[in-house]
């Protein structure tokens, strides 16, 4: 019989070192031992923490008057769990309504309708055309595969966890 324990991260430890010393009793046939859900969270926001460091998001957050320089620095290390994830959520809403004006602003240039991509394409296009749109775009999708994380555990929904 599998079953799924969930556990903080010293415990966590603990499990896995008795897993790997008695695989044939506690092995990972019998016990998947996971991290519990708050504990991955905050490491997801510390790697969103990671690829922001040196990307000017800090800067971004105080002059909207977000945060301040030192908050904002705080959100890029998970120091608060509520107030880094709103301003994930905050720039996640950013990029997202950023992306589809600049799509508006690709139809419009375009004379050919017979020619014009659709939303997908143009991301992909624009990806490798541009290491700046390649980051942001990249840096959304895992933002909101975060925020689908934390919605997941939210609402207990199983399914949207697996998936993401």
């Amino acid at each position: 019989m599998l079953m799924l324990p969930t556990a903080d991260q010293p415990l966590y430890t603990l499990c896995k070192q008795i897993q790997w010393r008695w695989p044939e009793c506690y092995g990972e046939d019998c016990f998947l031992v996971m991290l519990g859900g708050l504990h991955i969270k905050m490491n997801a926001f510390k790697v969103l923490g990671d690829l922001l460091d040196g990307s000017g998001w800090i800067g971004a957050l105080t002059q909207a008057n977000t945060a301040s320089s030192g908050s904002a620095g705080s959100y890029l290390k998970m120091s608060h769990v509520t107030r880094t994830r709103h301003a994930h959520q905050v720039t996640a809403s950013s990029l997202y309504i950023l992306l589809h004006k600049a799509y508006s602003e690709y139809n419009s240039t375009q004379e050919d309708v017979e020619i014009l991509k659709s939303f997908e394409e143009w991301c992909e296009v624009s990806a490798k055309a541009s290491l700046q749109f390649f980051f942001w775009f990249t840096f959304l999708q895992l933002q909101l595969r975060v925020m689908l994380f934390v919605r997941a555990l939210r609402e207990s929904d199983f399914n949207l966890y697996v998936k993401s």
